[in-house]
């Protein structure tokens, strides 16, 4: 292989894996397990409107299925809270919103897993390339550390001006703020997307790190 073209399955592993580890984060999160891990916190806020645990976890779970699954809408107008819909109108528009952006998130995820792997193979398979792999590994690695690790700081520091940024950025305006009595505060309150802002952190920095880690000690021991 050229050093030329080694250098570009390089760049291209390094530049992917930051993304693979956000967005494979993000998939992990979107589950029953997580919403059951959430929810069993001491200091997780009750509904001051009436939801109890049970409540909470299975309209989650019907949420969270919704946008993963990229089920139709009506499964979510069709819930009902009492003889009324579970949801009023802007908050199923909201959810439709919500869906596209996790569809295309896994879009990019699994294209970047396909690339990164493509990229892997062909590096691996000849001996005099597998440094530069090892060095793409640590390159890559360093580089999630070092950008996840400022969004973290952000988070911690200054979280509303994050959460109303990030808003800002994915959604219209004046389409994903909702009163405290509608279903997806009670559902999903602001403490809810703290605590899923710093998971996410917290294990795309893991991962950051051991991918330099293995970087490190496969490019030492050869």
């Amino acid at each position: 292989m050229s050093v030329l073209l080694a250098r570009f399955f390089q760049v291209i592993i390094v530049l992917l894996i930051p993304v693979f580890l956000v967005l494979g984060s993000v998939r992990l999160l979107v589950t029953d397990r997580y919403l059951a891990f959430e929810y069993g916190k001491t200091s997780f806020p009750v509904d001051p409107f009436g939801f109890d645990q049970s409540q909470r976890l299975e309209n989650a779970s019907t949420n969270f299925r919704y946008v993963r699954e990229n089920q139709p809408v009506e499964v979510l107008a069709g819930q009902q809270l009492g003889e009324q819909p579970l949801y009023n109108a802007r908050e199923l528009n909201h959810m439709q919103d919500v869906q596209s952006v996790y569809q295309i998130a896994m879009w990019v995820w699994r294209s970047a897993l396909v690339l990164s792997l493509l990229a892997v193979l062909a590096l691996v398979w000849q001996a005099e390339s597998r440094p530069v792999l090892f060095a793409a590994f640590r390159a890559g690695g360093l580089l999630a550390v070092g950008l996840i690790s400022v969004v973290g700081a952000l988070v911690a520091l200054a979280w509303q001006a994050w959460f109303v940024a990030f808003h800002q950025v994915f959604f219209a305006p004046g389409t994903w703020t909702f009163n405290t009595s509608d279903t997806l505060i009670r559902l999903f309150p602001e403490k809810f997307w703290f605590d899923a802002a710093l998971t996410i952190t917290g294990l795309s920095l893991a991962g950051g790190l051991l991918l330099a880690l293995v970087g490190w000690r496969f490019k030492r021991k050869r």
